[in-house]
């Protein structure tokens, strides 16, 4: 039996007796995932009006951290795509780009951070409907209060 991946942050589960000798490289991989994946931040320096941020599966990429800060210079509203649309994420969101950013995984529905704004979103996994959902809109009291205590509990 091959190594199979967990479905949210693509960390490595190498099958009884796979691997031999080589268990080390596949082990401190998965741990640098692990790390990105509970408290990892990123900065995205945008340009153009679309990105993907992508989880891949064995590797530690951008898609896996858990803070996203948008920079740069979009040159109009930029949509990041979240890829896979199968795998489901938490992501906290501050955005300084000079532009509105709308996050998107599926057909499903979006979320719109504008400039200057924070924003906790769930990516729901759900494959081709995949939705998009602010949580900081439902959240009891000052949004930028509840981003700040969401980020300080991080």
């Amino acid at each position: 039996m091959a190594s199979s991946y967990t479905s949210r942050t693509g960390i490595e589960k190498p099958a009884t007796g796979e691997q031999s000798g080589t268990w080390g490289d596949t082990t401190n991989t998965n741990f640098d995932i692990i790390d990105t994946a509970l408290n990892g931040i990123v900065t995205l320096s945008l340009s153009g009006t679309s990105s993907t941020l992508t989880t891949s599966e064995g590797t530690v990429t951008d898609g896996m951290n858990r803070m996203i800060l948008c920079g740069g210079s979009p040159s109009g509203t930029h949509t990041i795509t979240i890829s896979p649309n199968d795998a489901e994420k938490i992501y906290f969101i501050t955005n300084n780009s000079g532009k509105s950013v709308i996050f998107s995984q599926g057909t499903g529905s979006n979320v719109t951070v504008s400039n200057g704004e924070s924003r906790i979103i769930h990516c729901d996994g759900g494959g081709l409907a995949a939705a998009v959902t602010d949580y900081t809109a439902t959240m009891a009291g000052n949004t930028t209060e509840a981003t700040a205590l969401a980020i300080a509990l991080g």
